[in-house]
């Protein structure tokens, strides 16, 4: 069952990726944030409050979510949103597939676990992989490798918020109420933001309302998916299963966005090789 919650995790992020491409025509990469944190916002909510109990707000312990959402879906999902506009959905969730290596290179470093030979491998293939997505055909102006670095902040700060959170999870036992806490966090900072510091940039098409919508209820479904995999199975089993999304996401931008990206041969292979890369990582790579 856990492996099945976390595919079905990748795919609910993947459909979200080919709905913020469509969204991003009409809404720029700032308001798309805002409005997609809302929509996932409600959806967690909605499950929340019709299948759990809400005394765990007023436990500390509740706290290390609270800090995961302020970094992520808030902050990271407008680096992620900037990127998607800029360079696309296969590139930039092809490069947001490293954050479980980024995760456990923070794991290394502050809590002390040990890499194994098997990381170097699976560093290589991330590498390489990354080199494929930043190599452009001579002509094609249609983005630029500076712009990739949108995707790679989104992808540390989906790797902070997990280490953030697998810390919560050492005393705090409810998933969805902590999926509730982290994305009421979220909205709330993006709001606060946007009404504040960036009023002007906060105007809405109908059309791309839509788009976020969907994208928005997508995601939600994907987070809640996500945590209870998380629940139930092991984080080397299920961070390398959610962050499969890019596979989904690059097959889905090749049957829905033929009009807006075009899926190149280098993009898959880096994608095959960015995801095997972070499975052998998190497979193999710590003792």
């Amino acid at each position: 069952m856990t492996p099945l919650l976390a595919l079905s995790a990748a795919f609910g992020f993947g459909v979200a990726g080919v709905f913020l491409k469509r969204g991003l025509q009409y809404v720029n990469p700032l308001p798309a944030a805002v409005l997609s944190v809302t929509f996932t916002t409600l959806v967690v909510w909605t499950l929340t409050l019709s299948t759990t109990s809400l005394d765990g707000l007023l436990t500390p312990r509740i706290l290390p979510f609270v800090v995961a959402g302020v970094i992520a879906p808030g902050l990271a999902r407008l680096a992620l949103f900037t990127g998607i506009d800029r360079v696309g959905v296969a590139r930039t969730y092809a490069i947001g597939a490293t954050a479980p290596l980024v995760s456990v290179v923070l794991a290394i470093l502050f809590l002390g676990e040990r890499p194994s030979w098997r990381l170097v491998i699976g560093a290589v293939a991330i590498v390489v992989g990354g080199m494929l997505l930043a190599a452009r055909p001579p002509g094609d102006r249609s983005w630029r490798r500076r712009d990739l670095v949108f995707a790679g902040i989104a992808a540390l700060g989906f790797a902070v918020r997990d280490n953030v959170t697998r810390y919560g999870f050492r005393e705090f036992t409810d998933p969805v109420l902590a999926a509730a806490v982290s994305t009421a966090t979220s909205v709330t900072i993006m709001w606060t933001y946007a009404v504040i510091g960036a009023r002007k940039q906060l105007r809405f098409g109908l059309p791309g309302v839509k788009f976020l919508m969907c994208a928005g209820v997508a995601e939600g479904f994907a987070y809640i998916m996500m945590w209870r995999a998380l629940a139930s199975g092991a984080v080397v089993v299920v961070s390398p299963l959610v962050n499969s999304h890019s596979i989904f996401a690059v097959a889905l931008a090749a049957l829905f966005l033929r009009d807006l990206e075009r899926v190149t041969w280098r993009i898959g292979v880096a994608t095959v090789l960015i995801v095997a890369g972070v499975m052998i990582v998190l497979r193999f790579g710590t003792r």
